[in-house]
């Protein structure tokens, strides 16, 4: 083979190869392709010393030095360097969810010691805690996120994390109305003698969320063509370090959506509307403007946690059970599905990214419309129904065969 034909096989070794080869002079040269793609080499006295130079080489590049850091300070370094990429409000919930469970756990596990029987039984000890499934799959998805990227910045040479034992998504469960229509008025009655009357309103008229109502200003509303855009949405964000309440875009893009609303809807926002000036009027040179449809009483968005308080107590006051505030948008969408209103509609008004999510949630309440359907399907056919048998096939002989 000559000289031109071994330096071209040599061009074509790969990153993490490395080659050995004599010199004219007796010595002998390695040659190393590091991940980077800059190739170094050394002449030695000796093949042995050049292979045991070599080996030094490529075990530096399978056991890179940035993998002694421990995974804690790793993680911390990652968040801060990828929060800039994500929302608000998801920096929000990366903060909480790698403070409060990652850290207290992993927080000085060396990086590269990482393995997949690690983080099976850190999922199993969360159980224990307990940590809901859909919680431990958003933790495994931001712990398989940074680990990944640490693989692809060849601080590790794979993802420890990958097969991991995180609980699987179940299929979306069945919602099941936890009032129903004559609990509903009753609850209705109720709160509309109280401040918060108007915002349980329009929750069980439209099925909004509560951070879609939080956020809802009075420049949503249509008036004229009795719609509202819902454009924003309440949600925890990172400001300066600290965990705060304020606008952010709505959850999914199909959240974005505008809802055509009823005449007894927009008499309920007019009263709103006076109830607000009025809190305005009271407040004073305390009030501040954001222009929100249902604020406190200077002006500022709600307290969820006054607000829970206020709604439980007026369940209690209608004599009703305690539910959570999101089941109105539940028994909402319950509502109109039971009612002939079209799934595509339905989806639309609560904001689903996909009507199968809609029919998976509460296509089991379809029982009056499958009444409706029955019924149809009879007035349509009502032609073909079965004549009256001649009297011979009626007869005693005939019945015996």
């Amino acid at each position: 083979m000559t000289q031109q034909s071994k330096e071209s096989k040599t061009k074509r070794r790969g990153n993490n190869e490395g080659s050995i080869q004599p010199t004219q002079n007796g010595t002998w040269r390695a040659w190393v392709t590091l991940s980077s793609g800059r190739r170094i080499s050394k002449t030695h006295s000796t093949k042995t010393e050049a292979r045991k130079w070599l080996q030094q080489k490529l075990s530096e590049e399978e056991q890179p030095p940035q993998a002694e850091l421990t995974f804690g300070e790793y993680l911390l370094e990652w968040f801060e360097n990828h929060s800039s990429q994500i929302k608000e409000s998801t920096q929000c919930d990366y903060e909480i969810i790698i403070h409060k469970y990652i850290l207290p756990e992993l927080r000085g596990v060396v990086l590269n010691t990482l393995h997949r029987s690690v983080f099976d039984k850190y999922y199993t000890n969360l159980r224990k805690i307990p940590v809901g499934d859909t919680q431990i799959r958003y933790i495994h998805r931001i712990i398989h996120k940074a680990l990944q990227d640490a693989v692809n910045d060849r601080i590790l040479s794979y993802n420890p994390s990958d097969g991991a034992k995180a609980p699987k998504k179940q299929k979306l469960q069945r919602i099941n109305c936890p009032l129903n229509e004559e609990q509903c008025d009753l609850l209705l009655s109720t709160t509309m003698q109280n401040p918060i009357g108007p915002i349980i309103y329009l929750a069980l008229k439209t099925g909004m969320r509560q951070g879609e109502l939080f956020a809802l200003k009075w420049e949503d509303i249509n008036w004229q063509n009795q719609q509202i855009h819902i454009k924003r949405n309440m949600q925890r964000v990172l400001r300066g370090g600290k965990q705060v309440r304020d606008f952010s875009t709505p959850k999914t893009a199909s959240s974005n959506r505008v809802i055509v609303i009823g005449d007894k809807t927009i008499e309920v926002l007019r009263f709103q509307q006076r109830e607000v000036e009025l809190k305005k009027m009271l407040a004073k040179k305390r009030w501040r403007e954001n222009d929100l449809v249902f604020p406190s009483s200077i002006g500022t968005p709600l307290s969820q946690g006054n607000f829970t308080r206020q709604f439980a107590m007026t369940l209690k006051e209608a004599g009703l059970r305690h539910i959570r505030f999101h089941d109105l948008r539940h028994i909402a969408a319950s509502i109109m599905l039971n009612h002939g209103i079209p799934l595509l509609t339905v989806s639309h008004i609560l904001g689903h990214a996909q009507p199968s999510t809609t029919l998976n949630m509460y296509g089991h309440q379809f029982s009056a419309m499958e009444v409706q359907a029955a019924c149809l399907m009879d007035d349509i056919f009502f032609k073909s129904q079965p004549s009256s048998l001649p009297a011979e096939f009626l007869s005693p002989s005939n019945l015996k065969k």
